[in-house]
C-alpha cells in the first residue's frame, strides 16, 4: 500500500511508530506540512494541479536533498483558502479561520513530538496570506520555528515567460499549465486550451498594479474570467516547464536544507560585553 505518493518513503513521518519518532535527532530537523487546494483550474486542467505540484516538487528537492539531512513530511494539507474561485465548479474551500485553526492544532502536535521546525510548504496562490498569520501565531503558541513558504514565490525564470503572463498568469495560465504538461500530462485536456476565446488583459492605463504583485488588489476570478483562467495557456509546452520545475526544485532542495539547521539569531541589544 502506497501513502506517501510520490514523497520518498523513508521520509514519510506516518510510516515509523510513535517510538520511532521519540528516538529521531531533533536537533536540527524539520518538519514539511504541504499546504495546498482543491480549485477549479479552468477547463483544461485538473481541480487538483495546486496540489500535485506542490507534492512532485517537494518529493524532486527530497530526492535531491542529502541523507543526513532531517527532513520529515506529513500529508498533504490538500484543502485551502480558495474562496476566491468558490463561483466555479470543483472548488472546495476552507475559510482562513478553518484553516488556521487545523495547521496550529497539528503544530501543536509537532511540538508535542519534540520538533523545533515546521516548514508550511505551500503550492496556491490563495494561502500565503494566511500562513504568514498563522505562522507568527504558531510561533508564539508553541515555540516553533515556522517557515511559511510558497514554491512559486521563489521565483520563476523570467526568460521564459512575457511581461503580460508576469501580470496575469497566475491561475491555469503558461507557466501553470506548462508545469502540468511536464508533471502529469495525462491530465491536462489540451484539446481545450485553444477554445479558450479571449483572455484577460491589463485595463489601458494600469501600470503598477498586477494579479501577482508585488502590487495588487482584491479580486474573484469571475471579476476577471468566465473561464476560471488568468493568463495564456496556449503557449505552454512540457519543455518550459521542465525547465521551471528544475529551477524551483533547485532552490527548494537548498532552502529546506537551510531551514532545518536554521537557529534564531540571538537578540541585539544589551550588554556588548
Amino acid at each position: 500500500m502506497n501513502l506517501h505518493g510520490p514523497i520518498p518513503a523513508e521520509r514519510y513521518l506516518p510510516y515509523l511508530t510513535s517510538s520511532d519518532i521519540a528516538q529521531l535527532p531533533k536537533t536540527h530537523a524539520a518538519v514539511i506540512l504541504p499546504v495546498a487546494s482543491i480549485e477549479q483550474h479552468g477547463p483544461h486542467l485538473p481541480v487538483a494541479s495546486d496540489t500535485l505540484i506542490g507534492q512532485v516538487l517537494l518529493a524532486r528537492a527530497l530526492e535531491r536533498a542529502p541523507q543526513d539531512a532531517h527532513l520529515w513530511v506529513l500529508p498533504p494539507l490538500v484543502y485551502g483558502k480558495s474562496n476566491e474561485h468558490r463561483a466555479f465548479p470543483g472548488t472546495f474551500t476552507l475559510s482562513a479561520t478553518t484553516l488556521s485553526a487545523v495547521i496550529h492544532e497539528i503544530a501543536d502536535g509537532v511540538a508535542r513530538s519534540g520538533f523545533r521546525r515546521l516548514v508550511l510548504l505551500n503550492s496556491h496562490g490563495g494561502n500565503p496570506g494566511v500562513l504568514s498569520h498563522v505562522a507568527r501565531d504558531v510561533r508564539e503558541a508553541t515555540g516553533l520555528m515556522v517557515f511559511p513558504l510558497t514554491v512559486f514565490l521563489m521565483g520563476l525564470p523570467d526568460e521564459e515567460y512575457d511581461e503580460e503572463e508576469a501580470a496575469w498568469g497566475t491561475h491555469a495560465g503558461e507557466w501553470e499549465t506548462s508545469l502540468l504538461l511536464h508533471l502529469a500530462p495525462e491530465l491536462v485536456r489540451t484539446d481545450r486550451i485553444e477554445s479558450l476565446g479571449q483572455l484577460p488583459k491589463m485595463p489601458e492605463g494600469v501600470e503598477h498594479l498586477s494579479l501577482r504583485g508585488p502590487v495588487t488588489f482584491a479580486w474573484l476570478s469571475q471579476d476577471i474570467s468566465t473561464t476560471g483562467v488568468m493568463g495564456d495557456p496556449r503557449k505552454s509546452t512540457p519543455e518550459r516547464g521542465e525547465r521551471t520545475a528544475d529551477m524551483i526544485v533547485e532552490k527548494l532542495t537548498a532552502v529546506l536544507c537551510e531551514m532545518a539547521r536554521f537557529e534564531m539569531p540571538q537578540p541585539a541589544g544589551g550588554d556588548p560585553s
